[in-house]
């Protein structure tokens, strides 16, 4: 009763606002809009009269409560390469802070300059201190959803729902992957991130690849063992689909960036502003698996999901016994198996469907303890769980999975999600399913004995007696892969070398290492920072900070000194080094563990700040930037 009161305050206020636009030539209520940048601002109304160009901008932050906006005088909107300026404003006043209420909710008005009155479509480029928005081709034809994309080849525009899953292939190769971002915007985004989701349970990270402005194109090559999906995303902005390839293929995949419009649109739906939209194809990509990336890459279906909830509040029950937790799991799977079964769903996403409630329960039953463990976090608000509060999970009960379906199709690893069964099988190895299952050979037995090869070879760390095995395996591919990805490994690391700035470690006791670490830079500011490369936000932390040290901190008395470990391959972190300037070390677990604990570092980044005078102290008030920036500035005034 509650929200559907709400509702109907917000329709009425909705009908108020629209009625209190000027009346003028053209008026578009809830146009049409391509892409932005930030998804909480949308435009309400937008009336073209003679003497302005008025904008309803209706601003949806209930997530972000108590945030606050600003919107700069010097904002504009533009078209046809033409700015007009804004020359007023209702319910919000130009170069001043206003603060959203709890609810996150609020519009205002925004007068603009005349727009022609043939004008299709334009921009709106809101200046502000706290970021800009950007919203991009606003459209004024009316239009109520998106037509097909210009640019995609017409053999990637027919689709068959009624065909079979293709089978994942078993070769190596070099592939590359040339992306067109059709609508691309190049203020929005200058790279885009790629992540590559292998058959041996690993995700490759290939990152910040620079988007020709030009073309609109990013393109990388890349050695693919076996059938990968890979995910792409730009920026702010997590996924925008993902492709799957076969190995040594040149890979087409088009982009169409009115993704973010299409998300707009959804919103708008589900606040009943506007009818549903109609779905949206949003990736386009050649080679083997054109036609299923074309079905797995449209929003707004109307079939259902069919999904294990596995990372659910109540997913499992910490106080489940073995049985009762293998039995829930078998119970979940063939309810939902049976409602994909009898649904409608065209037979391949059908197929699809199925493949992927099988690679969900198996991930059910190999990470048990972890799903139980979600459940006693959300019951008793801790992680923390006794060890006597969780009945560990019994081979034996974990062995009716293999009951339910065939563990060793290979066509498990063409699920959407293949890492929930690759991990199972040879990453997060909690049984040996086929010591387990009683299989003998095939793709179980095989990606069990190769687990931890991956890491091996990203190391150059793969032995005689490893490559002995591989030349056992009843699949040549397997000797194949491995061989290739350390000789790939072998000449990445020695293409790096030249560029790597890594210092040798004092040769001192684990207790006076820090203190020998910053020795040579007494009498100047000492920023440490603690990272690995398969740490995400310390990535992240690094590239925001690389700009300041050839701008604002740039200074002779500012020491950029980094610390990682060996959990860092080694081939990854000569790379990546070289692109950070500063001074690097690469401690062995021992050496970083006992730093860390001196310090108190429980998780990364941190930072420790060194002054002037050598006192230093733990830090990680410094994650903020703003933060980092502030009190950098002050210590080298000192």
């Amino acid at each position: 009763m509650k929200r559907d009161f709400q509702r109907r305050v917000r329709t009425l206020g909705l009908a108020i606002l629209l009625a209190s636009c000027v009346m003028g030539h053209k008026k578009v209520d809830y146009p049409l809009i391509e892409t932005f940048n930030m998804q909480t601002f949308d435009i309400a109304c937008v009336e073209l009269a003679d003497t302005a160009t008025v904008l309803t901008v209706s601003v949806d932050a209930r997530f972000a409560y108590h945030n606050r906006i600003c919107i700069d005088s010097g904002s504009y909107i533009q078209a046809d390469g033409i700015k007009y300026r804004l020359t007023g404003a209702k319910g919000i006043t130009p170069d001043s802070l206003f603060n959203l209420p709890e609810s996150g909710n609020v519009t205002f008005t925004l007068l603009f300059e005349p727009l022609p009155e043939d004008t299709e479509s334009f921009d709106f480029i809101g200046l502000s201190h706290e970021g800009d928005i950007r919203l991009y081709g606003i459209d004024l034809t009316g239009k109520q959803s998106f037509d097909v994309p210009e640019g995609v080849p017409a053999e990637l525009l027919k689709v068959d729902r009624e065909t079979s899953v293709p089978d994942p292939v078993f070769k190596t190769g070099m592939t590359t992957l040339r992306i067109h971002f059709l609508y691309y915007r190049p203020e929005l985004w200058k790279s885009v991130n790629l992540y590559v989701n292998t058959i041996f349970g690993e995700q490759q990270s290939y990152e910040n690849i620079p988007i020709d402005s030009v073309t609109a194109t990013a393109t990388l090559s890349f050695l693919q063992c076996g059938t990968v999906n890979t995910s792409m995303a730009l920026g702010y902005m997590s996924g925008i689909g993902g492709v799957y390839s076969a190995p040594g293929e040149e890979v087409d995949v088009y982009v169409d960036l009115r993704l973010f419009g299409y998300f707009l649109l959804q919103r708008r739906h589900e606040e009943d502003w506007c009818g549903k939209p109609s779905p949206f194809q949003y990736v386009y990509a050649s080679g083997t698996y054109a036609n299923l990336n074309a079905v797995e890459n449209v929003l707004g279906s109307d079939f259902p999901s069919f999904n294990m909830p596995l990372y659910s509040d109540s997913f499992a029950d910490y106080r489940m016994t073995s049985a009762e937790y293998a039995a829930h799991v078998a119970e979940t799977y063939k309810a939902l198996a049976d409602s994909i079964e009898r649904s409608n769903l065209p037979s391949l996403e059908k197929e699809m469907a199925q493949l992927t409630l099988r690679q969900q329960a198996f991930q059910a039953m190999s990470e048990s303890d972890r799903m139980r463990l979600n459940n006693y976090h959300t019951v008793h608000g801790s992680w923390d769980m006794p060890a006597t509060a969780l009945v560990p999970m019994e081979p034996e009960d974990a062995k009716i999975i293999c009951t339910l379906f065939d563990l060793n199709d290979p066509k498990l690893l063409m699920g959407r999600d293949m890492l929930y069964y690759t991990g199972g099988l040879c990453r997060n190895r909690k049984f040996d399913w086929a010591a387990l299952a009683g299989i003998g050979q095939g793709l179980v037995k095989d990606l069990g004995e190769v687990a931890g090869f991956p890491g091996k070879a990203a190391k150059i760390a793969l032995t005689d007696s490893d490559f002995a095995r591989l030349k056992a395996m009843e699949s040549p591919f397997y000797l194949e892969a491995f061989t290739r990805m350390q000789d790939e490994a072998k000449a990445k690391l020695a293409a790096a070398e030249a560029n790597a700035r890594v210092m040798d470690t004092p040769d001192v006791s684990n207790e006076q290492l820090f203190d020998a670490l910053i020795a040579p830079y007494r009498g100047k500011v000492v920023l440490v920072d603690f990272w690995n490369t398969w740490c995400a936000p310390c990535r992240a932390s690094i590239k925001a900070a690389e700009p300041l040290k050839s701008g604002e901190l740039k200074s002779d008395s500012l020491v950029w000194l980094y610390i990682a470990d060996e959990s860092s391959p080694l081939v990854t972190y000569k790379q990546m080094v070289s692109e950070i300037q500063g001074v690097h070390y690469r401690l062995t677990k021992a050496q970083c563990d006992y730093v860390c604990d001196k310090f108190g570092i429980r998780a990364i980044p941190s930072y420790v700040l060194v002054d002037k005078a050598g006192k230093y102290g733990l830090r990680n008030d410094l994650r903020d930037h703003w933060t980092m920036r502030r009190v950098l500035r002050d210590e080298l005034e000192k």
